[in-house]
């Protein structure tokens, strides 16, 4: 069965034609749009297998771009719009890249290297899209589900960003997992705020409209008072966020804001604390379903659509994926082990590098492959998985396991901490202490922070010290760079 994101899109363009897709576009004027595009964009020289990348905030010319190139059989590669020269410099050549297409935004912060690619203005691919002069019909392309669709880079925090390799399969059993496990139907209407340039906004928000036949609103950034006044007002039964966005809804939403047309709120691509999970329910009459998944798989665990979701965990497999841990003792109080991930959305490997493909990867008896997902869960059979945090950020403390997140909810929990993490410090007797990053309200008193949590957790896991800064650093989707907290503190900095 063809279950590729064009097929998707040339089944509702036949069926359903006058059914929006994006925005006001209907599903026949986006495969007619696209099409024109394809079209314009082979006419500049991008042929099948090239390397076409895509650097822009959010706009309906990504979205044609991005169908368009893969209706040519290109790569695509979403790039970070955060990206500046040196960054962009590396996913050009590191992709081999032929053409790029950017926004007015983002052309100011093209490197030099850009100069050399065939540069296309999403301005322009709007107007293609849009002119009835141009042909309206493309032939489709022979999309393999094994030929692959997009390269998508990593955040490269503990070195160059790699690119993972989706294939087609890859694309389309991802949407297909969300819609399956989710119940999203034609009937439904998205929301988007999310980055187009990532997985959660491509993979999930607007690959998976596509597959369901449902409908969405592109948004260029999220903006808090518009997203709580369109979801009252009942214009979207789905709304995919990262915590911060539901941190936002919980500080801006006036009293007595109900939510009560959308059927179900996402978070993901970074931990949703508990302490969010809860108010929210308690703000809005809604249980956030927390979702697991990472660029080189898409999602592999979901809390339950229908059935309790706990605030903290992550439930359980999504349909035709396979998760097991690694290094888990079922018979340890709190063991926890290594995500690894197996099914039909599961990346190829990384572009151009098959050492870390082959270090990405293990393959068991029966032949399967298993992505390394380089996270720690824990698992209960009834709540499900729930994230300790990344493998190497595991803080050993005196021969103790020390899971940031669990110490993270608890700050979390403190008057007045508005956001935390928590990170090891070196230390001569016990190899490392936990230690605490903040953002707090004034009036502000580490003492009462670290008093408070010593009645929380066991002495091992009390922050050693705490330091209060104006902002925690953030990417682009909202997740803690504790790289950059780690180098604070080699670089001296003292504590609140």
């Amino acid at each position: 069965m063809d279950r590729t994101i064009l097929a998707a899109l040339d089944a509702h363009a036949d069926r359903t034609p006058a059914a929006p897709a994006i925005d006001a576009t209907t599903y026949a004027e986006l495969r007619r749009g696209v099409a024109r595009v394809a079209n314009r964009l082979a006419a500049a020289g991008v042929r099948a297998g090239d390397r076409l990348i895509i650097y822009a905030e959010n706009r309906p010319g990504f979205i044609y771009t991005y169908l368009a190139g893969m209706r040519l059989g290109a790569v695509v590669v979403p790039a970070n719009v955060l990206y500046r020269a040196g960054e962009l410099e590396h996913v050009i050549a590191d992709a081999g890249a032929r053409a790029i297409a950017v926004s007015e935004q983002s052309a100011p912060h093209l490197p030099p290297a850009a100069a050399e690619l065939i540069r296309l203005s999403l301005a322009e691919v709007e107007a293609w899209f849009a002119d009835p002069a141009l042909p309206g019909d493309y032939p489709p392309a022979a999309a393999a589900p094994d030929q692959v669709a997009i390269l998508i880079y990593t955040s490269g925090t503990t070195g160059r960003a790699k690119g993972a390799m989706l294939t087609h399969g890859n694309l389309g059993a991802i949407a297909a997992q969300v819609n399956a496990a989710w119940r999203w139907t034609a009937a439904d209407r998205l929301l988007l705020t999310l980055p187009l340039f990532h997985v959660h906004g491509l993979g999930a928000g607007l690959n998976g409209t596509l597959a369901a036949g449902g409908s969405l609103t592109l948004r260029e950034r999220f903006d808090a008072g518009f997203a709580i006044d369109r979801l009252a007002r009942g214009e979207a039964t789905m709304f995919f966020g990262v915590p911060t966005m539901y941190v936002r809804f919980l500080e801006q939403a006036p009293p007595g804001t109900r939510f009560d047309r959308v059927r179900l709120f996402v978070s993901g691509s970074a931990a949703l604390p508990a302490s969010v999970h809860e108010a929210f329910e308690a703000t809005f009459g809604a249980a956030i379903l927390e979702r697991y998944g990472s660029t080189e798989f898409g999602f592999a665990l979901g809390n339950r659509y229908e059935g309790p979701r706990f605030a903290g965990t992550v439930g359980f497999p999504l349909p035709e994926v396979r998760v097991r841990l690694d290094g888990f003792d079922p018979a340890e109080p709190g063991a926890a082990g290594e995500v690894l991930v197996s099914g039909p959305n599961v990346c190829a490997g990384y572009w151009n590098d098959p050492q870390k493909t082959a270090d990405a990867f293990v393959v068991d008896t029966a032949g399967a492959r298993w992505f390394k997902s380089g996270d720690l869960a824990t698992f209960d059979p009834e709540r499900g998985y729930t994230i300790c945090g990344r493998l190497k950020d595991l803080i050993i403390s005196g021969g103790f396991n020390i899971y940031p997140s669990e110490v993270e909810d608890e700050l979390l929990r403190v008057p007045g901490v508005r956001a935390g993490a928590i990170v090891g410090r070196p230390d001569d007797a016990r190899g490392e202490v936990p230690v605490a990053f903040v953002e707090a309200n004034d009036p502000f008193d580490a003492a009462i922070v670290i008093e408070t949590m010593r009645d929380r957790l066991a002495s091992f896991k009390v922050p050693k010290a705490v330091y209060r800064l104006e902002a925690l650093p953030r990417n682009a989707m909202g997740k803690v760079e504790k790289t950059r907290l780690r180098a604070m503190l080699a670089d001296g900095l003292a504590p609140a």
